[in-house]
């Protein structure tokens, strides 16, 4: 019996509410059992027709390879190969002798876009399509299939006589496809399909980035990586292909800083930053996904778009973008200081207030320690806006408000007997028991920790105490990246890179996972491709000179550094995409090129540059003071290379060519 009571049929509908705050929506939402969905009135709660349901379970009943199926049910396939590439071939699926039939495609790989397909069918066939995106082995070498959860990636077609070919209109993200075929009561007549297809959908992305090295893993990483950032690109970054589809703004942070490394997606991130920008006209913080009818502050997002607008700047030197965004930047930072920030210097709003998908205590209301972190940096990248376009004022407002939250964190958020910042305190005035190195990573990338404090909380980034949370989703693993990136700690990014990335390679991913888990929820999410900026920005070693935005101001001559980290690797080579143009960075990209090997006692680095970018080249701390260091250019000017602050270091001209050989 369903919950009215029919019994021709266990499924209904329910709806529609007013809001997600609305009792019977919450009633539904929430229920376990039948018994909670009788207390929704009738009128929010319909049966749906038999007629429009399957009395078949259509998800993993009969699963079909090529050949002839399972000629005990009667079940006959020919030439099914012709559905797995392009040909003037058709595969043909006769009617059993009962029941339907199934076939289990896997396309290779996750996909997103347009199922679309041509077939030739009686009247009245009903094909059924079910996407996901995994399928796990069990332990008696079978396999179990991964539904989908909160998702229809579902469709029904009912044929008409003869060919026939249909597109949907629905974008689904998928990499296994289940086809149901259900042929009419008494038909003999065969079905015959000439195509089943995805018109892949994404952001036109050029494939301008480039990363090889002598280790395959890291390489298949680097190359998953920059696929999963495609499959999260449509007119926005959005957060996966399955699942929202949606414009989730803290994810854009961390995906915007993957683009610029792999594909040079500067156009997309500039119109991300002035899209999120535009809901401050109804709510006091950016929003946590935009546009969106559902109007939602996650604290964290709100204060990383922030850090995103001021690296944006400082990768393009876009002088229009910065004139535009400033006010955004100011609004909402005035807003928290105005409204959020109390007498005692902390940080506090109701609002959603995770950082990672991990047992941190971060209540919905009360003070939590890594947002007022964020916070720090937020001013000081506000602050550093402001200088750009000369607002010295505003700098100074905004530097004054880092120091007030920083000062405030380390009095009343640091606890004695730990030797740790809590995650929180609560509403009602209560500390939080409860520790976490996500917590201490925030306070030690931001700076906001005392000197005498700071190499305390940073031994818990290598080595976790016992009782803290650790890390739960790739996303907030980037935090710990940056940490260690800031700290020179580069062997430990690939050992981490190769530890967490390399498992989900072994597993047989062609994506980065949303969690650090093989049951994560979903397959395919941009936040989780990390590595792909790592090993682009240090191990290749090519990163914007940071401080200045557009450090030929005026010019259009961009600055870079070329400075590679070797960690336990023999060679690397790659591209990384730079903007063309300061004034707007949507007129295209260009690409520095690097290669790198390292010998018994010696290293050698080849470059090229675009015109138009200039470079600092910083050799590894492999290379010792007392080394030869020759340059040989076959365009373009160098300095002569000088040891200082233990690295050698020399500066190329724009657009130069050449090659720099160290021995000892």
């Amino acid at each position: 019996m369903n919950p009215l009571g029919k019994a021709e049929t266990v499924w209904a509908t329910a709806g529609p509410f007013a809001s997600r705050d609305d009792e019977d929506f919450q009633q539904v939402w929430n229920a376990k059992s039948v018994a909670d969905l009788k207390r929704v009135p009738s009128e929010k709660l319909k049966p749906i027709a038999f007629g429009h349901t399957a009395s078949d379970h259509v998800f993993a009943r009969v699963v079909l390879a090529s050949g002839t199926g399972d000629e005990g049910r009667g079940t006959r396939v020919d030439n099914l190969e012709a559905l797995c590439q392009p040909n003037d071939e058709v595969a043909v699926i006769y009617p059993p002798r009962q029941g339907d039939v199934e076939v289990l495609l896997d396309f290779g790989r996750e996909l997103v876009g347009f199922w679309e397909f041509e077939v030739d069918a009686p009247k009245g066939m009903v094909l059924d399509f079910y996407g996901f995106e995994a399928i796990h082995p069990t332990d008696d070498s079978g396999f179990e299939i991964q539904h989908t959860w909160g998702l229809n990636n579902v469709l029904r077609y009912i044929a008409q006589d003869g060919w026939q070919r249909y597109t949907s209109i629905v974008r689904r993200g998928f990499r296994y496809l289940v086809l149901t075929v259900r042929f009419p009561k008494g038909e003999r007549r065969p079905v015959r399909f000439k195509m089943l297809r995805c018109l892949l959908n994404t952001f036109p992305y050029t494939e301008r980035g480039k990363f090889v090295c002598d280790d395959w893993k890291l390489n298949e990483i680097w190359r998953m990586c920059r696929y999963t950032l495609r499959l999260c690109s449509e007119d926005t970054f959005v957060d996966c292909p399955a699942y929202e589809q949606t414009f989730w703004v803290g994810d854009a942070r961390n995906e915007a800083l993957i683009a610029y490394a792999t594909d040079g997606g500067y156009k997309l991130a500039r119109r991300c930053w002035l899209l999120a920008g535009q809901s401050l006209w109804r709510s006091p913080l950016v929003e946590s996904q935009v546009p969106s009818g559902w109007q939602d502050i996650l604290t964290a997002w709100a204060l990383l778009w922030v850090w995103a607008c001021e690296e944006y700047y400082r990768y393009t030197g876009d002088e229009s973008f910065l004139r535009e965004v400033y006010p955004f930047v100011a609004q909402q930072m005035r807003n928290i200081a105005e409204r959020f920030i109390r007498p005692d210097g902390l940080f506090e709003i109701e609002a959603w207030n995770m950082l990672d998908w991990a047992p941190m205590d971060t209540p919905r209301k009360g003070v939590v320690t890594h947002q007022n972190a964020i916070l720090v940096e937020a001013y000081r990248r506000a602050a550093a806006m402001a200088l750009w376009l000369g607002k010295a004022e505003d700098a100074r407002e905004f530097e004054a408000l880092a120091q007030k939250v920083e000062d405030a964190i380390n009095k009343h958020l640091w606890d004695e007997q730990r030797q740790a910042f809590v995650d929180c305190i609560h509403a009602d005035g209560r500390r939080s028991t409860t520790f976490s190195v996500q917590t201490q990573t925030m306070i030690y990338l931001c700076d906001a920790v005392t000197d005498e404090r700071r190499p305390i909380i940073r031994r818990y980034l290598y080595d976790k105490p016992e009782g803290f949370v650790w890390f739960g989703s790739p996303f907030a693993l980037f935090f710990l990246l940056e940490a260690y990136a800031k700290d020179g700690e580069f062997q430990r990014i690939v050992d981490l890179i190769r530890r967490e990335w390399g498992a989900m390679v072994d597993y047989g991913a062609t994506t980065a996972w949303e969690t650090l888990t093989p049951r994560t929820r979903s397959h395919c999410h941009a936040w989780s491709a990390a590595p792909a900026y790592f090993l682009s920005t240090y191990v290749l070693g090519v990163r914007p000179k940071g401080g200045t935005g557009d450090a030929g101001r005026g010019t259009g001559v961009r600055e870079y550094f070329i400075a590679p980290k070797p960690c336990d690797l023999k060679w690397a080579r790659g591209r990384f995409p730079v903007p063309n143009g300061t004034r707007d960075a949507g007129r295209g990209t260009r690409e520095i090129e690097v290669r790198w090997e390292r010998g018994e006692r010696k290293f050698v680095l080849w470059f090229a540059l675009p015109e138009r970018v200039r470079a600092e080249i910083v050799l590894p701390e492999i290379v010792p003071e007392g080394a030869q260091v020759r340059t040989n250019l076959v365009k373009g000017e160098a300095t002569t290379a000088q040891f200082v602050a233990g690295y050698w270091r020399l500066t190329v001209s724009e657009g130069s060519q050449g090659k720099v050989e160290a021995s000892w």
